[in-house]
Parts: C-alpha cells; sequence; structure tokens
C-alpha cells in the first residue's frame, strides 16, 4: 500500500508540473562553443556578453577574465545556468506511442542505444514532448538531445575555473531562448518538490480527517442524524477505494505495455552491430551503395568484382541468414564490376566477435 501511495503520488506530481520543465530564469548564461566558453549577463530585455574563456586558456587569460567581469556576474548558483551549443549534442525527433506516455522514460532508455554513438552509462539525455504526430495522430513527436558525459565534465570544468557553479545544464539553439532541454540539474526536480509538498498536505488532510472521524463517532453515540451522515462518509470512502483499485488496473496495464517494448527492443538487431558484421564480411573488392533496414529485414545494393562470392560470405555470419538475391545481377562494363541487390534476414541478439 506504502509503494502504491508514492507511485500516485508521484504521478499527480507529474500532472500538475510536467514530466519535464525547461530551465527557469538565469542571471548568468555561459555558452558552451568550439571557440570556448561564452559569458553573458542578463541586462534589462537583452543579453550582454561580457568574454569569451578560450579553448584551454591559460591560467593568466582565467585571472584576467575573472578581474574583468568579476563584478558584472551572478556567482549564485541558483542564477547561473551553462548550455550547450548545437556542435556538442545529438538532436533527433522520435514518435512513441500515445500509450506510452506514462512509460516515456524508460521507453527513451532503450533507443538511446540506436540514436548515440556513446554507451549507455556515458549518455546524458533531456527530452521535450512536442505533442501529437501530424500524420499519425495515435503518436507523439518528442524531441531528443543527447550529450556525452565526458563533453559536459569539459564544460563544467571551464565554468569551475571561473568559479561558478550552474544550477543546470541545457541546450536551446540561441542564447535568445530563456528556456532549454535540460540535459542536468543540480536542483530537485519540480516533480520531487510538488511530490514533497502534496505528501505533507495530504498528511495534514488525513490528520484533519481522523480528528474529525473521531469527533463524528462521540457524537454517532447519541445521534442519530450523525450516524447517517457517517454513512454518507463511509460511501465516500468506498468511493475512492473503487477509484484506487481502477488506478491499480491502469497501472498493471501500463506494465504489460513496458514490459512489450522492452521485449519488442530486445528481438530487433541493433544497426551498428549490422553494420559493422557487413563490413566485415564484404571484401575489399566490394561496396555498397544502398542499404535499407526494416525491422528484421536487410536490403544491401553496391559493386563488386564477384557478386555472387557474397551470398556465402554473409551467410557465413552470425548476424544473417535466409540471404539471396532480390534482382539479377549485371555487370557494368565501364569498370567491369557487377552490380548486385541482396536481400536477408538479420538475426536478433547476436554479438561481433573479436
Amino acid at each position: 500500500m506504502l509503494r502504491f501511495f508514492s507511485w500516485w503520488i508521484r504521478q499527480l506530481s507529474e500532472a500538475l508540473v510536467g514530466r519535464r520543465s525547461g530551465t527557469r530564469d538565469w542571471k548568468t548564461l555561459l555558452v558552451y562553443t568550439s571557440k570556448g566558453l561564452e559569458i553573458y549577463t542578463r541586462r534589462a530585455r537583452s543579453n550582454l556578453q561580457l568574454g569569451t574563456l578560450a579553448k584551454n586558456g591559460s591560467d593568466d587569460q582565467v585571472a584576467s577574465l575573472k578581474s574583468k567581469i568579476g563584478g558584472k556576474l551572478s556567482s549564485n548558483s541558483k542564477q547561473v545556468l551553462l548550455r550547450l551549443s548545437a556542435d556538442d549534442v545529438l538532436q533527433r525527433t522520435i514518435q512513441i506511442p500515445k500509450a506510452a506516455l506514462d512509460v516515456i522514460e524508460p521507453v527513451l532508455s532503450n533507443q538511446m542505444e540506436r540514436m548515440v554513438p556513446w554507451p549507455e552509462n556515458e549518455t546524458r539525455y533531456g527530452y521535450d514532448i512536442v505533442g501529437p504526430n501530424e500524420t499519425a495522430q495515435d503518436q507523439l513527436d518528442v524531441n531528443v538531445v543527447a550529450t556525452s558525459q565526458s563533453r559536459l565534465n569539459a564544460a563544467l570544468a571551464d565554468a569551475g575555473r571561473l568559479g561558478l557553479k550552474p544550477y543546470a545544464v541545457d541546450f536551446a539553439p540561441t542564447t535568445e531562448q530563456g528556456t532549454g532541454i535540460v540535459l542536468v540539474s543540480n536542483e530537485p526536480a519540480p516533480q520531487t518538490i510538488m511530490a514533497s509538498r502534496l505528501r505533507g498536505f495530504l498528511g495534514v488532510l488525513f490528520a484533519v480527517s481522523a480528528t474529525i472521524g473521531a469527533v463524528g463517532l462521540y457524537y454517532l453515540l447519541g445521534n442519530e442524524a450523525q450516524s447517517r451522515d457517517l454513512d454518507k462518509q463511509i460511501s465516500t470512502v468506498e468511493a475512492r477505494i473503487e477509484n484506487i483499485r481502477q488506478l491499480n488496473a491502469e497501472n498493471t496495464k501500463l506494465l504489460k505495455e513496458h514490459q512489450r517494448l522492452v521485449e519488442q527492443k530486445r528481438n530487433e538487431p541493433a544497426a551498428m552491430v549490422l553494420i559493422e558484421s557487413l563490413s566485415r564480411a564484404l571484401p575489399d573488392n566490394a561496396f555498397l551503395t544502398q542499404l535499407e533496414i526494416h525491422g528484421n529485414d536487410i536490403r544491401i545494393v553496391g559493386k563488386s568484382a564477384d557478386a555472387t562470392s557474397l551470398i556465402q560470405r554473409l551467410e557465413d555470419t552470425a548476424q544473417f541468414k535466409d540471404v539471396r538475391f532480390s534482382a539479377p545481377t549485371t555487370r557494368d562494363k565501364s569498370d567491369g564490376l557487377e552490380t548486385f541487390s541482396i536481400a536477408a534476414r538479420a538475426v536478433a541478439g547476436q554479438r561481433l566477435e573479436n
């Protein structure tokens, strides 16, 4: 029951404040770019650039920059925001089923392996739910921004050299954009704060309800009217219990949906593994001009000095089966190479051997 209550509080908090909030207002903005760490402060309705700490800037430059801008910046960590540039992040817009909205965190985590080139423990990401897809109303468009932990560490290290500790790291296309997609936050999430407030409020509410119930029970002994009022309270409690049962059934449905999505991902081959396997299997005298991956169905088009031998090479790998030509092979008179089109089935769960 305690676990269910915690889950219910978390769901209510997300409904009240949203799943992801943008970064709040800042007074000092640090923008990590290819040129270095650009430093901005907010003046009235515009942003004023105070200077730039060059990449691998010397200690003398740091001291000079701190002396120049020290009195113009807010060093309060709650007012300092670090922003990554487009060169430092990977941006994607993906679609997820509306039914998976309540389990969006594990759904996105499962898709990170296909979207980014970094290991899972090195990946940091944030997202923003755009809304329903224009062509498929049962799908949601989600903007995802990801970067590596090493890139974050480099940006935070430059901020630390200036004696500044940002309250969050986000991404936005420009410095004029007030809020961005949060990648890392050093503050409690708005949902956590709201959940704490709700627990306090409900604790008081439950205490008051208990007190009222005790007083009502006292007067119930001698007053029939109060007895009828207690019956109404019992009916209200029973209605709440029924609502809780419905919520529990919905939770079970969502868990099954989550398990289905996880199983679906497990049964699909990783694109990077397939590409690496193709690279190892094809000889030096063969190259690809087209690669199509549709679930477990693979189609490759290219040229080779000996297209027939490619069938056996691919069959010998652990990643492909049912390898066959999907179109007649032709020879190009200009270069003497055979143009081939091969179809195959990918085998999920196979790893590359060293």
